[in-house]
């Protein structure tokens, strides 16, 4: 018995097309997304383990029986994109390199081809994998045909597709006939959906049982609609049987003994990916060898007059070198300055070069592209040093191109990526179990090659990227927003924000002394003492000592996460104090704890790193530490807030959209209703609560306008009547009547959420107001799981982002408007949709007035309903909240 590998070359391609951006090419402007993909995958089914045989098929013409059968069979489909359809040939060639057959037979669908080429493979004696995502093929699994996914690492026998579908192999065809599929528009049995279909399936066996059955007439044990739907769509039901049959007996021009594989030849491999410039997929020797195939590096310590030597037209590329790894707070020992590739000049702090150095930083006439400017900037701004002149940066570009990468941009990724190469540490910086030791302990020698390396990649990965901005459209969103947001939050992070230590550290105190006398309730109510931070131990407590209602489970056991606890705390108080105790802990854990570290000896400030490069939807996150997380709306939250203080003299100035997302939702919408509750000034929850719950507007009660309050937030993070009945711990029923009566009420937001999708699902990204594109790939996903979550990604970025656009502006504009006014006032803080500034006493009334004019009156976008802006002050973060 041998292996026989059948690749779906047409799902496999259009998984990888969509799996990456559109603005992965060449450096000569080709688009290589679904190439590399394509590449990726195929390298992944194997592993070095060639099988004996296989193919990769592709549909070429479409069905000729099966549209003869049916005229309107696939019509639904789209064309493929133009991008796509242009990679094809380096696909095909890509498959050739590695020496698998290809097979396109013209009238012919792949799926055919691939299930007759499985019934000679069977019959041969052989084992067949089958390469897809694509569930018809289910029909062929059996104990020696398997389905693999390349994207989740699965591999689906019998067993398997019983769990994903909840139907056996045999009997996919029936399923398919019965629910149709809207991917080939087959239409399937009009009212009969999966649930019904599952149902039938087990109680009848089969399609033809299903309807043995219904012939029984006045006897039959089918009723009701499911009678109705099965007797009017049985001629549908059955055409559609025959269209999701995949033919195992179409005439082939190869046999199977013709479809040998033959392992390739690697420097075949190479050749074709030096030519689409996929360099981490070459051979290690390769890319060896492709690394020290340049030209001699030129790196050299920094000498007067080099600097104004430069060509003042050329982007001059500034990479800083810090003491240690923590350039948040140690200093900058020295810059590595790249003025072409492999051209860089080194120079530390204390070199009579450095002054040289300083001037031409300062100069706004000369170019300079950076990665992570700000991280620059920061640095130098600490000594004193003011860059100017900075033209690009390399992680913006990076992030703009593509928001949705799980890696932060980093440069050493980024290298890799747009390069090609990897940049290590210097072995004599890399301390015992591979920790980072302090780089003023190394060399000069090493420090010199090592800085000048990673400004030499800058100074390259430049003009690759610049091309990719513009090619994307973000030319003008990188320079005039992005780039110039990097100087103002430098600015907020070397200020940093002034924190009471000793009240915060007694805070930690008091919050321990609760939390270990609710480990103690824990205890007694448990009726032993336990790991409560072990979820085993917590889970035998729960379900097996207490008795208590299972609601989930995982690979591992019994779930014990909020969502359960959430659900079990009506039930027995423990679970209910197992939620307090996880939200103490985790406020002592990751509030008191990290804020009192984070508190900067030097100036007793706490120095957050605003990551620009992070949010996929285009929000600031705050790092070192975490501020986004800092509770609001609890008592314990306040607490901590009152730690975030002013110095003597000053105030603390807090300034906070009112429903800046539900606004913005009513702008893309144009729903008359929610612009009428927006520029009437009604109260948008109580009138939602009020159609819900169907009461006049003005006897709406507290209660009754939380509900409305959470209905509304949860159009925006599109939640399902499952995710808000258990926020709202109510019936699934009772929340699909509330999400119905919402869009019964606002029909504009029921068809701006559809026609968005549509776009979406056809774009493949969504965009903010200013254009800011985001790419999803779980749109093309064939799990409806995920392909529901890129929906709601799809429905959520358009608000969310353009609220992180607006934030911004608002951000970008407020410190020229301050120095204008001859202010001393500065921003410090950016958490959610709020903004923390420190003024001086006399400036307070002057700077609650300009920052509220700016939040409502932002520049660039200008929404069909006002906006409004809350803004208080006071001596600490929490009074200034009031």
């Amino acid at each position: 018995m041998e292996r026989v590998v059948l690749i779906d070359g047409s799902n496999l391609v259009y998984r990888a097309f969509f799996a990456l951006p559109n603005s992965l090419m060449t450096s000569a402007g080709m688009h290589t997304n679904g190439i590399y993909g394509f590449a990726l995958m195929f390298r992944k089914i194997f592993a070095g383990k060639w099988p004996a045989m296989g193919a990769v098929t592709f549909d070429i013409g479409g069905s000729v029986k099966r549209e003869a059968q049916y005229a309107d069979y696939k019509a639904t489909r789209e064309s493929m994109p133009s991008d796509l359809a242009a990679q094809l040939p380096h696909v095909y060639a890509l498959i050739e390199a590695h020496g698998f057959p290809i097979l396109r037979v013209p009238g012919v669908e792949a799926d055919d081809v691939i299930g007759t080429l499985t019934r000679e493979a069977l019959a041969a004696g052989h084992e067949v994998h089958i390469v897809t995502t694509d569930k018809d093929f289910a029909q062929l699994v059996e104990e020696r045909v398997r389905l693999v996914d390349t994207l989740k690492d699965l591999t689906f026998d019998a067993e398997m597709v019983r769990k994903k579908w909840g139907i056996d192999p045999r009997q996919m065809v029936d399923y398919l006939a019965l629910i149709g599929d809207t991917i080939d528009n087959i239409p399937g049995v009009p009212g009969i959906g999966e649930k019904s279909a599952k149902e039938l399936l087990a109680t009848y066996g089969s399609f033809d049982g299903i309807y043995a059955e219904l012939d029984k007439g006045d006897a039959t044990a089918i009723k009701g609609r499911q009678k109705k739907a099965l007797t009017e769509g049985r001629a549908s039901g059955h055409m559609s049987r025959d269209l999701a049959t995949i033919d195992q007996f179409v005439p082939l021009d190869k046999k199977l003994s013709d479809l040998r594989i033959v392992p390739p030849e690697q420097s075949v491999l190479n050749e074709l990916y030096k030519k689409l410039e996929f360099y981490s997929l070459l051979s290690e020797a390769d890319r060896d060898a492709l690394a020290t195939s340049d030209a001699p590096t030129d790196y050299a310590d920094l000498t007067a007059g080099w600097l104004a030597a430069l060509d003042a037209s050329r982007e001059v590329a500034v990479v800083p070198l810090f003491e240690e790894e923590q350039p948040a707070i140690t200093p900058i020992i020295g810059l590595a300055i790249a003025s072409a590739p492999g051209v860089a000049r080194w120079v530390t702090t204390t070199d009579a070069a450095w002054p040289e150095a300083v001037a031409w930083l300062e100069d706004a006439t000369k170019k300079k592209t950076a990665h992570d400017m700000k991280e620059l900037w920061r640095g130098l701004r600490r000594m004193g040093v003011t860059l100017r002149g900075t033209t690009f940066d390399t992680r913006l570009a990076s992030f703009l191109v593509d928001p949705t990468k799980i890696i932060p941009h980093r440069l050493d990724q980024a290298t890799k990526e747009y390069l090609q190469r990897t940049v290590r540490l210097p072995k004599s910086v890399i301390g015992a179990g591979q920790k980072i030791i302090k780089f003023s302990q190394a060399s000069r020698d090493v420090l010199r090659d090592y800085a000048c390396h990673l400004a030499d990649a800058v100074v390259e990965m430049t003009p690759i990227l610049e091309r990719r901005i513009t090619a994307e459209g973000y030319d003008e969103q990188l320079r005039t927003r992005d780039l110039p947001l990097s100087y103002v939050l430098g600015q907020m992070e070397v200020d940093g924000v002034l924190v009471d230590r000793q009240s915060l550290d007694a805070l930690g105190v008091e919050f321990r002394a609760t939390l270990a006398g609710l480990e103690q309730d824990i205890y007694r109510l448990a009726g032993k003492e336990f790991n409560i931070g072990s979820p085993k131990q917590l889970a035998e407590v729960l379900f097996e000592d207490l008795k208590l209602p299972v609601i989930k489970k995982t690979k591992t056991g019994y779930s014990t996460d909020a969502e359960v606890l959430e659900v079990l705390a009506p039930k027995h108080d423990i679970a209910r104090v197992i939620v307090e105790q996880r939200k103490l802990a985790k406020l002592i854990n990751t509030y008191t704890d990290v804020l009192s570290r984070s508190v900067y000896e030097g100036t007793g400030r706490v120095h957050a790193t605003f990551q620009q490069t992070t949010g996929a939807t285009g929000r600031l996150i705050s790092t070192e530490p975490d501020l986004q997380r800092t509770p609001i709306h609890t008592p314990e939250g306040r607490r901590i807030r009152e730690a975030f203080i002013a110095p003597p003299g000053k105030q603390l100035v807090v300034a906070d959209w009112s429903q800046i997302e539900l606004r913005i939702l009513a702008h893309v919408t144009a729903d008359p209703r929610l612009v009428e509750s927006y520029t009437e000034g009604l109260d948008l929850h109580r009138r939602t609560a009020s159609q819900v719950f169907e009461v006049p507007f003005e006897e709406v009660t507290k209660e009754q306008r939380n509900v409305g309050k959470t209905i509304n937030f949860a159009t925006i993070y599109g939640q399902g009547a499952s995710a808000l009945a258990q926020q709202l711990a109510i019936s699934n029923k009772d929340a699909k009547r509330y999400i119905e009566a919402y869009f019964a009420y606002y029909a504009g937001v029921r068809a701006w959420l559809d026609a968005n999708t549509q776009q979406a699902l056809a774009d493949g990204y969504v965009t903010t107001l200013i254009g800011r594109r985001r790419t999803i790939p779980e749109l093309t996903s064939n799990t409806p799981m995920e392909r529901q979550a890129g929906i709601r990604i799809a429905c959520n970025t358009p608000i969310q982002g353009s609220a992180a656009d607006l934030c911004k502006a608002v951000m970008l504009t407020l410190p020229a408007r301050f120095a204008a006014a001859g202010l001393e006032a500065r921003m410090l803080l950016q958490i959610h949709d709020e903004l923390v500034f420190e003024a001086p006493d006399g400036e307070v009334a002057a700077v609650r007035a300009i920052v509220k004019d700016t939040m409502e009156h932002p520049p660039e976008l200008a929404l069909r309903v006002p906006l409004v802006a809350e803004v208080g002050a006071g001596r600490s973060w929490a009074e200034a909240k009031g």
